[in-house]
């Protein structure tokens, strides 16, 4: 018996008149966004880089070539405010990974674009995340992790109706 069962035992005998069958994916939810967490700094730290710093050196790779995007881009694929995506892109450029261009489609505007050696730590980045992953993942099995996917689609989407249905959001 796993301790969220224990848990889930617990607030059964606590309240027998409710259904609590939504409280264990909730509580298996929340440990996977610890150990996810962990995960993910477990992965950067060899290259000294935060979640957020790697989220737009990978939104400017996945733009395609030039790999560059507007401020206000990445701030929309990446759901973060303006002010902390300035403070992001300003740590970048100091240490040499993206550099500012003047848009060429609006005087006015910046676009921010990976460095050759922003784009060649993106690609350390990604692989090391994605050998990560595979080593994690490979007891789980292709099959059992599709479903492992469909299910957690689910669950995004019903998140995601509940905070849109708010007009607010967790960004």
């Amino acid at each position: 018996m796993s301790w969220i069962d224990d848990l889930t035992a617990a607030w059964e005998r606590e309240y027998p008149d409710r259904d609590i069958s939504t409280l264990p994916p909730m509580v298996r939810l929340a440990r996977l966004t610890i150990l996810l967490g962990a995960f993910q700094d477990e992965v950067l730290e060899p290259f000294e880089l935060l979640w957020a710093d790697y989220g737009v050196l990978a939104a400017l790779r996945r733009a395609g070539k030039p790999h560059r995007l507007s401020p206000g881009e990445l701030t929309n694929e990446l759901h973060r405010s303006s002010g902390g995506m300035t403070k992001i892109v300003d740590r970048l450029e100091e240490r040499g990974y993206v550099r500012r261009f003047p848009d060429p489609a609006d005087r006015r505007g910046t676009l921010v674009g990976l460095t050759r050696r922003g784009l060649a730590l993106q690609d350390q980045v990604f692989h090391s995340f994605l050998d990560a992953t595979d080593d994690l993942m490979s007891p789980i099995g292709s099959k059992a992790l599709r479903r492992a996917d469909d299910g957690l689609e689910r669950l995004l989407e019903a998140f995601e109706l509940w905070w849109g249905d708010r007009g607010e959001g967790a960004s």
